[in-house]
């Protein structure tokens, strides 16, 4: 499996590109920023069309608001069921989409996901961690071969996620962090800011 980061312009989070036999992105970003998407998407020799699943780790704005672009490609939408209502709805609340100024459209969520569900890939697949806090249906991402997880919004290089938004919760956002450090992964990459080493994660809780 071959990781890309393919966003991250503001105010879109991290965008990661999944390669395998299967093509996988891990959020949309707002959608605001599609065009430099689009590019960077073509320099790996991959087009909108040639996604074959997009994962939202939750249903803010700055993760799923560009979604509907690649779902009027026909690329089937994935996320926590928890998160289907906010996505599907582009409810203002629910996606926060008022924090930015914007509308968000809503996009038909194809596969809805919960707890310990694997999303293969090819020679590689992904495990889904319920990891609510942030949002009640946030999830990580955690590739077993290589130990890494995608993480959302829970944790970062320099601090964790934010739990004064609709449907956070700093309890549950504790827990959450205690589940991931528990798998003692290798490395993380986050919703924002740089991928980091899975021992700094220990920091945040001991």
């Amino acid at each position: 499996m071959e990781i890309h980061q393919v966003g991250g312009h503001l105010p879109d989070c991290n965008i990661y590109l999944l390669l395998d036999e299967k093509n996988v992105l891990i959020d949309a970003g707002t959608g605001e920023n599609m065009e430099l998407v689009k590019e960077e998407l073509s320099r790996l020799g991959v087009s909108v069309k040639d996604i074959d699943l997009v994962i939202n780790t939750h249903g803010h704005y700055d993760h799923a608001g560009g979604d509907s672009y690649f779902s009027a490609e026909g690329c089937p939408i994935a996320c926590h069921e928890l998160e289907a209502r906010a996505i599907e709805s582009g409810d203002p609340y629910l996606t926060v989409s008022y924090l930015f100024g914007k509308k968000a459209k809503g996009s038909k969520v194809s596969r809805k996901l919960k707890e310990g569900d694997l999303i293969e890939l090819g020679k590689s697949a992904l495990r889904v961690l319920h990891t609510p806090g942030h949002t009640v249906g946030s999830i990580c991402l955690l590739e077993e071969k290589e130990s890494l997880v995608f993480s959302g919004d829970l944790v970062f290089v320099d601090g964790i996620g934010r739990t004064d938004l609709p449907t956070g919760n700093l309890s549950q956002l504790l827990n959450s962090l205690k589940k991931i450090a528990k798998l003692n992964p290798r490395k993380i990459f986050p919703g924002h800011g740089p991928e980091f080493e899975g021992e700094v994660l220990c920091s945040y809780l001991w």
